[in-house]
């Protein structure tokens, strides 16, 4: 239900070829959009909610496993500059604001930008497979990094994790065809699997880049209505 009032009312106010950014036309359909959705939920659901800060916290924690739910992305700094508006989400509400939201987009793109240059830096040299190494894969038992550091080091296990998983497939590939496919060394595997894992990267990023603010907004609003 929620998702699909958001994503009628982005598609009825938000044109996909509209800048946000700069229109102040824009803002104003924003501020609308906002006033839509809770005046619809207030009158259509069936247990609207109250609007205020234990409603506000529940929507910034739902809000940060949303944008990175793989603790891939956000530190605890950030984390904390975002905590400001852990109970004024209320606020922004009713004011039909944007501040947290804004502020969000502002970090994601730096810590995203970031972790271009990550991936990008670790897949260019061989890995060390014979290091005893350990990666938590599920995102809900991962902590934010506690700063930038750590982030890289996150980031490099988890491309090493990745790439090594390439080269188990082909390693296994290989097995399969017997005497008579052609034998690679390890070192061969291991740099098709890095170029492969690089390659698909640049691709997820080249999508995310492509994001609108509209598209973004949506996930805010979905938030919001959850």
């Amino acid at each position: 239900f929620s998702a699909l009032v958001v994503v009628f009312l982005m598609a009825a106010y938000l044109p996909k070829s509209a800048d946000f950014s700069i229109n102040t036309d824009s803002t104003e359909k924003e501020a609308v959009i906002m006033q839509t959705i809770i005046g619809g939920l207030n009158q259509l659901h069936y247990d609207p909610k109250d609007i205020n800060d234990d409603f506000s916290s529940k929507a910034f924690d739902l809000y940060l496993d949303r944008i990175d739910s793989r603790r891939q992305w956000l530190t605890t700094q950030d984390i904390a500059k975002l905590k400001q508006y852990e109970l004024k989400i209320d606020d922004e509400i009713k004011a039909s604001t944007y501040e947290m939201f804004d502020l969000s987009l502002k970090i994601l793109d730096e810590r995203r930008a970031n972790a271009v240059k990550y991936y990008k830096e670790i897949l260019a040299d061989p890995f060390d497979f014979t290091v005893d190494e350990k990666y938590e894969l599920d995102g809900e038992k991962k902590a934010f990094a506690a700063d930038k550091a750590v982030l890289k080091e996150n980031w490099r296990k988890a491309m090493k994790y990745e790439v090594l998983s390439k080269v188990v497939e082909k390693m296994e590939e290989q097995e399969e065809k017997g005497e008579e496919g052609e034998k690679q060394s390890l070192e061969d595997l291991e740099k098709e699997a890095r170029e492969t894992v690089l390659e698909n990267y640049d691709k997820w990023y080249g999508r995310i880049a492509k994001l609108k603010r509209s598209d973004r907004l949506s996930t805010y609003l979905n938030v919001i209505t959850s």
